[in-house]
């Protein structure tokens, strides 16, 4: 994975030296900038995925199906914790409600309610005078969008 990592990076800085030089044709300019966007998404996904410490949903049909599968996620990796680390469990249920609610919030925000989702949240286990909990230090939504419409007849 690291190979195809540092080739990509070494591609995207040809792409960008390339377009700073116009050195690509005005015709092509446009895809080749969508290629850049989707390496850069596609980096950004690979680096999460072997990130420890994270708690993920699948894509779900939308930002509320990824917000229950997620939470079905928080509550296995919570009781994991719970009994192999001694995290304090009503602590991190105060962590998760703040964070669903910050979660829901910028979903119904930027209107993607209904869009399919897929949400990621990395932790730490912190500990306090009090006890070692959850705590959440970021999180990433993932949303679909449509893309086109192709319409065909069918007729003969």
């Amino acid at each position: 994975m690291e190979e195809l990592v540092k080739s990509i990076d070494q591609i995207l800085k040809m792409i960008d030296q390339s377009i700073n030089e116009k050195k690509i044709p005005e015709t092509m300019r446009t895809y080749v900038e969508q290629l850049e966007r989707n390496m850069r998404l596609f980096l950004d996904v690979a680096e999460i995925s072997v990130q420890e410490n994270t708690i993920q949903s699948p894509i779900s049909p939308s930002s509320r199906g990824a917000m229950f599968n997620l939470r079905k996620a928080f509550y296995a990796t919570l009781t994991r914790l719970a009994r192999e680390q001694g995290v304090d469990r009503n602590r991190s249920l105060e962590e998760w409600r703040r964070v669903a609610g910050v979660l829901i919030e910028e979903t119904r925000k930027r209107g993607i309610i209904e869009a399919p989702c897929k949400i990621v949240l990395t932790y730490n286990i912190v500990s306090d005078s009090k006890s070692k909990y959850i705590s959440f230090k970021s999180a990433r939504i993932f949303y679909f969008e449509l893309e086109d419409i192709i319409k065909l007849d069918l007729t003969k």
